[in-house]
This record gives C-alpha cells, sequence and structure tokens, in this order.
C-alpha cells in the first residue's frame, strides 16, 4: 500500500489511526494509457508540421494543423493529468479513524467523529448484482465530500463509514429520543411517540419493520399495505435510522 509522505504526515496529525486501504481510480483504468497513446502520438506527429505551417504560413493548412495539433495535444493532456500522473486526480485514503480525499492539491480529511451526516445511495445496474454505490459525507462545519462509483472497492468504503458513523451516532440519537426529543432524518422523524412523514404519524404498534433496500428506505405498516418510503439519498445516515427505529420500537412495545 503506497501512501505519499504529505497524506501519511495529515493522518498523524489528525489521529486517523492506521491506514486500512487505498481507492484510486487510476489503477481501475488500464484504457487511459492506451487513450494518452492514440491521442498523444497524432498530436506529437503533427507539432512540427504545424509550426513549420506558422513559419512560412500555409494558409488553410495551417489552421487545420493547429486546430488538429490542439485538439489531440489537448485531450492527451487532460488524460494525462486526471488519469495516469501520481499526485492528481481524486484518491480516497480510508484509515482506522477516518478517510482522507485527496484530489490534486486539496486533501480533505474526515475522521469519523466529525461526520454529522452520510448519505447513500446504491442503484442495481439494469439486471446484474452489480450495485452503483455513491455516498456524500458532511462534516460538522459543513464540509462535503462525495465518493461514487469512479472509485475502486466504493462498496468498503461506503460500508466502513456508514459502520463507524452509526457506532457514533446512535447513542446521542437514543439518549435524545428517550428523554423525550425526537430525531429528524430528511422526510421521517422519530420519536417515542411513532415514525412521521409528511404530518402523517405512525405509533409504534402499527409499524412492521423498517428496510433499507435498492436505494430505497421503506417503512412497512402492520395496518395497511401501503408504507412509507424515500430513496436513500434523501435520508441522511440511513442505517442509523432504522437502527434507532427497531430500538425504540423494541422499547415502546415492551
Amino acid at each position: 500500500m503506497s501512501i505519499p509522505p504529505p497524506i501519511d504526515g495529515l493522518a498523524k496529525d489528525e489521529r486517523l489511526g492506521e491506514p486500512v486501504s487505498v481507492h484510486d481510480p487510476r489503477t481501475e483504468n488500464p484504457r487511459a494509457r492506451t487513450w494518452l497513446v492514440v491521442l498523444g502520438l497524432p498530436g506529437l506527429v503533427l507539432l512540427p508540421f504545424t509550426v513549420r505551417f506558422l513559419i512560412h504560413g500555409f494558409g488553410w493548412a495551417t489552421v487545420l494543423s493547429v486546430l488538429l495539433t490542439i485538439g489531440y495535444l489537448g485531450a492527451a493532456g487532460r488524460i494525462l493529468l486526471r488519469d495516469v500522473l501520481p499526485g492528481y486526480g481524486k484518491v480516497v485514503y480510508l484509515y482506522g479513524n477516518g478517510l482522507i480525499l485527496a484530489d490534486r492539491g486539496d486533501m480533505k480529511v474526515f475522521a469519523w467523529d466529525a461526520i454529522k451526516e452520510m448519505r447513500v445511495s446504491g442503484v442495481r445496474i439494469g439486471s446484474s448484482e452489480t450495485v452503483s454505490w455513491r455516498c456524500v459525507l458532511v462534516r460538522a462545519d459543513s464540509t462535503e465530500a462525495v465518493v461514487g462509483p469512479e472509485f475502486p472497492g466504493v462498496q468498503d468504503v461506503v460500508e466502513a463509514v456508514s459502520s463507524a458513523v452509526t457506532e457514533r451516532l446512535l447513542p446521542k440519537y437514543i439518549s435524545r429520543v428517550e428523554t423525550g426529543g425526537s430525531v429528524r432524518f430528511g422526510p421521517f422523524t422519530i420519536s417515542r411517540e411513532g415514525i412521521t412523514k409528511d404530518d402523517e404519524q405512525v405509533p409504534w404498534p402499527q409499524v412492521a419493520s423498517v428496510e433499507i433496500s435498492n436505494g430505497m428506505v421503506y417503512m412497512n405498516r402492520r395496518d395497511r399495505t401501503a408504507g412509507m418510503t424515500a430513496t436513500a439519498g434523501e435520508v441522511p445516515n440511513a442505517v442509523a435510522f432504522s437502527e434507532l427505529a427497531r430500538h425504540v420500537q423494541r422499547v415502546q412495545t415492551e
């Protein structure tokens, strides 16, 4: 596992613990180097002719040569910076106590204790078993980071973050509800009385289950077929929501 010294130093300063994994899209995109050659080679071949045409002024040939050279070398340069050169592009460094999202020279640290909100969506691609994962992390200072399907092993990142964030937030949510308060999760609100969505409250005895499946959050009812639903992306800390619902329901119906 190769971690650049600036990332390693930042992780130690923020006390993120031991490194767990590195998720670099460039390692999963071997075609980038192929396209670099396909686009860069013609541009380099055209370059001396373009310079000669500019010096001697061959009219339309000069214009065409300049446009082609700029197009080829510009596209190759973009691929080189974004997908090939180290130190460029987005990379996720996962640690025991947080993660670092590096994007060129910008490095954002997300310690588990500093994350106040996590939004996760996972959608199956067509009829396959492959799931396209995406999560948005929000720190207490409102700094955001997006980790999407472009990162290899993104599901591992999502599961690690979700588990760590839920472990830290759930006790706070339980305490708030047990002392008579409520906790809002996007369109849902949990209290000792039940689950509320769109001004409709379902008492705990009528709640059958709370599930997260295929990018959706479901609250199933005992008294009717239609329950309450929302996309997982609408429900921050959706896993904590489902765990809190199970806990409060168990306490209130015993």
